[in-house]
């Protein structure tokens, strides 16, 4: 009995044993296979990691987070909206996964709807269907791609919130899951150290090429360079640096107290209308007065455009929308003049970026001017003082030795005749030749010379012969006041006549004039166009040969490798021609 009894109960009980074992083996399969998942997505994590922090360009490192989400969570669009400095306006926003679908937005979103929600309350958030949200907005921009899946969280660098991550319509599923939650939210973590390492970076580069701008414009002006020409390539410089669609220099005119534009970069054209114009609303002088860089935020939906943005914007043709930064150029009680640049409505992180160094800039651009102005200066007043000495010296000696000369000869002239008289009066008539020319030379040695000596007359040379290039050669200057009088009007008709040929064969872009008078007097006029082609007339470069051999000097016109041509005419100096000649 008993063993018929434990037979049916052992019957009873084994296909439950086989079952027990069947689910068990299936659970252990399915952790297997969720672990295994679990170590492929935290791998995938690892990668994502790896890919953001992988670059320190901030564009690259902001378009790596989004496409590195949209691959560890299987999501079709992802986006990461950049905050503005208050926390509420999306200001840039970088898509991934759009285009693939041809989907184009007419107007990026600003934060409005399910977005705002990561910008009222920063934390991870997760929706399953973004239209029944509350918050969410019935309309999307034209060509927004279809949102209904959702997950976002936003991306801290230190202790403020640099932007949100959004990422919408999982793949092979109809939500995101608290896993992909977690994903994103230690992505975002990880985007944070990228992206302050990227702006550390980021700053540090541009304030070495800041330093590198004002380090050149200290040299340009300080080495007797012309200051126009060094305000213009200065501009440019900060436009690049400021990635602004326009920047100016206007500086104070001291004979009317006007700020006049002095240089211009920009959009076609803009030079040509505002270079040398004057800024016309008194508020200039009270930014100026005030010594407070200014910047300048005008929005599409502004009834009223301030009346300083929209002088600068409206004259040079910009759009009214966009910001401006105004910095004043001061050195202790000296007003010299301000620096704008101007950016396009989607410009203001550049703008927030740009104020802080431009204002540097303006400083240091400021001593420069200052510098150069006072070595102009002590170095005319040098010369003028060098001019009165010679003067003095040639009237109280030369002139009175000669004179003496003469009176003395003219006595013994009354007593002799014939030939010998003949000779004595020919050489007193020769010494009133010499002494006339004397006091010829001692009146223009007194006689006014310009600010900087030869250096304005070839200043006005250059900028004369930029209205047929389109732009303003660079010019160095060295040693001019070295150059003899009478060797002015050579160098004078030497620039002249080969910026001249550029303008008329060259078709260049850019172009260098340099005049030193260290060792000889050297002139080189070096371009990048095309040349003088063959069978072109070259009566300009005759002219100058002949007044190189004429003062004891030669003139070459040789192309350059892989473009341009340049000019050479050099001169022995007085002093070092007699040397030559004697050896």
């Amino acid at each position: 009995m008993s063993d018929a009894v434990e037979s049916s109960t052992a019957g009873r009980l084994a296909p439950v044993a086989a079952l027990d074992i069947d689910d068990l083996l299936a659970e252990i399969r399915s952790r297997a296979a969720g672990a295994q998942q679990s170590q492929e997505r935290l791998a995938g994590l690892l990668d994502a990691v790896i890919a953001v922090s992988s670059d320190l360009d901030l564009p690259t490192v902001l378009s790596r987070i989004v496409s590195s989400a949209c691959a560890l969570v299987d999501a079709s669009y992802g986006a990461l909206g950049v905050v503005d400095e208050s926390g509420r306006h999306l200001v840039e926003f970088i898509t991934h996964g759009m285009e693939e679908g041809a989907q184009v937005m007419s107007e990026p979103p600003t934060g409005q709807g399910v977005l705002g929600l990561l910008l009222s309350d920063p934390v991870s958030l997760r929706l399953s269907h973004v239209s029944a949200h509350p918050s969410s907005l019935k309309t999307l921009p034209p060509g927004h791609p279809p949102v209904d899946s959702f997950v976002g969280a936003p991306i801290r660098v230190r202790d403020h919130i640099f932007g949100n991550l959004y990422l919408t319509q999982k793949k092979g599923a109809p939500e995101f899951s608290e896993e992909d939650e977690q994903l994103i939210a230690a992505l975002a973590a990880a985007a944070g150290i990228a992206i302050d390492k990227a702006q550390l970076y980021r700053r540090a580069r541009r304030t070495r090429d800041w330093a590198r701008a004002v380090g050149e414009l200290t040299q340009t002006l300080l080495e007797g360079r012309n200051e126009h020409g060094a305000l213009a390539r200065m501009v440019k410089r900060a436009r690049d640096l400021g990635d602004a669609e326009l920047a100016l220099v206007a500086t104070m005119q001291d004979d009317t107290g006007t700020l006049m534009i002095r240089a211009v970069d920009g959009i076609d054209g803009v030079s040509d209308a505002l270079v040398h114009s004057t800024l016309q609303s008194a508020r200039w002088r009270i930014v100026l007065a005030n010594r407070v860089p200014l910047l300048l935020m005008t929005d599409a939906e502004d009834a009223h455009v301030g009346e300083l943005s929209a002088e600068i914007r409206d004259r040079a043709g910009l759009s009214p929308v966009g910001a401006s930064a105004i910095v004043p150029i001061i050195v202790g009680d000296v007003e010299l003049g301000l620096i704008v640049l101007c950016w396009p409505a989607d410009g203001l992180r550049d703008a927030l970026d740009t104020i802080e160094s431009l204002t540097s800039f303006a400083e240091q651009m400021g001593l420069a001017l200052e510098a150069a102005r006072a070595q102009r200066s002590r170095s005319r007043t040098v010369l003028l003082e060098d001019r009165d000495r010679i003067a003095r010296d040639m009237h109280d000696h030369v002139i009175q030795r000669l004179y003496a000369t003469g009176l003395s000869l003219q006595s013994a002239a009354r007593r002799t005749d014939g030939v010998v008289r003949e000779r004595i009066d020919t050489a007193v008539d020769q010494l009133d030749a010499a002494v006339k020319d004397i006091r010829q030379a001692i009146f223009e040695l007194h006689h006014q010379i310009p600010e900087g000596g030869l250096g304005p007359e070839l200043e006005a040379i250059v900028e004369s012969a930029s209205e047929g290039f389109g732009f303003i050669p660079d010019v160095t200057f060295e040693a001019l006041a070295d150059i003899p009088m009478e060797y002015e009007a050579d160098v004078l008709a030497v620039v002249r006549e080969s910026l001249s040929n550029i303008v008329r064969h060259a078709h260049a872009t850019d172009a260098h004039v340099s005049v030193s008078a260290v060792d000889d007097i050297v002139i080189t006029v070096r371009d990048n166009g095309i040349g003088i082609p063959e069978g072109a007339a070259r009566s300009g470069l005759v002219n100058l040969r002949e007044r190189a051999e004429a003062r004891g000097g030669s003139c070459h016109a040789t192309g350059l490798d892989p473009v341009g041509s340049e000019v050479m005419w050099r001169v022995p100096l007085p002093g070092r021609l007699l040397h030559l000649r004697e050896r």
